[in-house]
């Protein structure tokens, strides 16, 4: 099973000075899976305040991490 870190560009934040809004990207988190998909997938399963926020599935940027 691969490991993979799931991030997008949706949204933004808010910086120390309240007044400025950030363009940046979300880590959404890290998970396990055979594929890219089935990353996703648990992901989503584990972490359902992702749907609840908002987060689109069809913007999430998905990279397979490099293990030892």
């Amino acid at each position: 099973m691969n490991e993979y870190i799931i991030y997008t560009a949706e949204g933004y934040t808010i910086a120390p000075n309240e007044n400025v809004e950030v363009e940046n990207c979300q880590m959404l988190g890290c998970t396990y899976g055979n594929n890219a998909e089935e990353a996703q997938d648990n992901l989503l399963m584990g972490n359902p305040w992702i749907a609840e926020a908002g987060f689109n599935r069809s913007e999430f940027v998905v990279k397979q991490l490099q293990t030892i």
